[in-house]
């Protein structure tokens, strides 16, 4: 399925909901803005490649080098593991360890951007890496990145979100279709937790099933006044 299907079947729905219409910009946009939701849910889209520890130093980013960073899900240098911390965890077994130069056994992400070491190395190491993913934007002739099982799910997302425009009644109308492409992400992100379960990822994605959907619930509309 590429983008110019998924938008005729938005708009099929928009026909069927008799909602207020949208034009194809409104419409790619929130086929955009699902397929990043989706990766930030599920952590689905991983790329592995490798990133440069700078020599003698404790800090560094990881957006300034991946502008499509998420979150890490392994480091290792020379086939060996540089195992998730945190900086307390640093603090409690050295003290010292932002001058104190070594091959990193531990690295500690910070924030949305950066990490930090608890070894320095004497020059510059290249570590094997792997992270997850923001997808790229998509045009009219482009296939998501999501799985394809999971295409549908960007229409889903799209028809609701579209409605929004209209105030209340477009949430109300909304509604269902925001509540499979969450069905659908709760199916997608369990199967990724199992996957990165398995290879002993150092993260995995959000639990989405314990998410309390009735937080999202509409109001009740004001009483009529007398």
């Amino acid at each position: 399925m590429v983008v110019s299907d998924i938008v005729a079947r938005v708009l099929s729905h928009t026909d069927d909901d008799n909602a207020v219409s949208a034009s194809n910009t409104e419409i790619i946009a929130a086929i955009n803005e699902g397929q990043e939701l989706a990766s930030m849910l599920t952590l689905c889209l991983e790329t592995w490649t490798t990133i440069n520890l700078a020599g003698g130093a404790s800090w560094g980013t990881f957006i300034d080098v991946f502008p499509d960073f998420i979150c890490p899900l392994r480091m290792a240098i020379n086939g060996l593991r540089v195992r998730p911390g945190t900086l307390a965890d640093f603090d409690a077994g050295n003290e010292a360890w932002q001058s104190t130069p070594g091959t990193p056994a531990h690295y500690a992400a910070h924030g949305c951007n950066l990490y930090a070491l608890d070894r320095q190395p004497a020059s510059t190491t290249v570590a094997e890496f792997t992270y997850a993913r923001s997808p790229a934007a998509m045009i009219l002739s482009s296939t998501p990145e999501i799985p394809t099982q999971y295409h549908r799910s960007l229409a889903d997302y799209a028809s609701y979100r579209v409605r929004l425009k209209e105030g209340a009644q477009g949430l109300a109308r909304g509604t269902v279709y925001w509540n499979r492409y969450l069905d659908d992400m709760t199916e997608l992100g369990n199967f990724v937790r199992a996957r990165s379960r398995a290879a002993a990822l150092d993260t995995l994605p959000f639990e989405l099933a314990l998410f309390d959907r009735s937080r999202m619930a509409l109001p009740a509309p004001p009483k009529a006044k007398k």
